[in-house]
């Protein structure tokens, strides 16, 4: 596992939401949803968080999460290595451990448009955890993991030719989304925060 960047100042976290709201998906044990307060709304109940920002136009909002969770920043790449470490961690824990897998979008805070490289991560995510038995899956996840089965060859075309891929060309030249298409495909498990049941 590698450590990533701190994260930078991010606002402090809301109130959680009521597990039994069906916002929160808490009856599966695979969570989706987009953006911060995405997060929160699946992350209350859950035990790791992971987040998928193909772009990683900001810093991933750790600060901002629930303090329990353990958080995963995605790289394509690791989809088979963030499915073991949660396979590890069930294991470390000796029960179901529940899973927030969360598409960053931009901004973050409250993302605008459909962020499709980033719901193409998090498909491939849940895709993973379904190939070692994680698969009692929301719809929502569901429908993630469906979206990057039928465009699994095409998830490096998607992230240059979507929205955020050519604002961010436009910003800052095609070797940033170069860049940010070799970032997607590296194999390294990057855990921001580890799993605290004490937190």
């Amino acid at each position: 596992m590698t450590d990533a960047r701190p994260a930078a100042a991010t606002p402090a976290p809301a109130a959680p939401l009521d597990p039994a709201d069906p916002a929160a998906q808490e009856r599966y044990q695979v969570r989706f949803d987009v953006g911060l307060d995405g997060a929160r709304r699946i992350g209350a109940s859950a035990h790791l968080l992971v987040w998928c920002d193909a772009i990683a136009a900001e810093p991933v909002p750790v600060d901002a999460l629930p303090h329990r969770l353990e958080v995963i920043d995605a790289r394509l790449g690791a989809a088979g290595a963030i499915a073991q470490r949660l396979l590890a961690l069930q294991a470390e824990r000796g029960e179901r451990t529940m899973v927030a897998v969360v598409a960053a979008g931009a901004p973050a805070q409250s993302p605008e448009g459909f962020p499709v490289e980033d719901v193409l991560l998090a498909g491939a995510i849940v895709d993973a955890l379904g190939a070692v038995g994680i698969d009692a899956t929301s719809p929502e996840a569901a429908a993630a993991a469906a979206a990057f089965q039928g465009l699994r060859g095409a998830v490096g075309h998607m992230l240059t030719a979507s929205t955020a891929g050519r604002a961010l060309a436009a910003a800052s030249g095609p070797q940033a989304v170069a860049e940010a298409r070799a970032r997607l495909e590296e194999p390294a498990l990057v855990v921001l925060r580890e799993f605290s049941p004490a937190a």
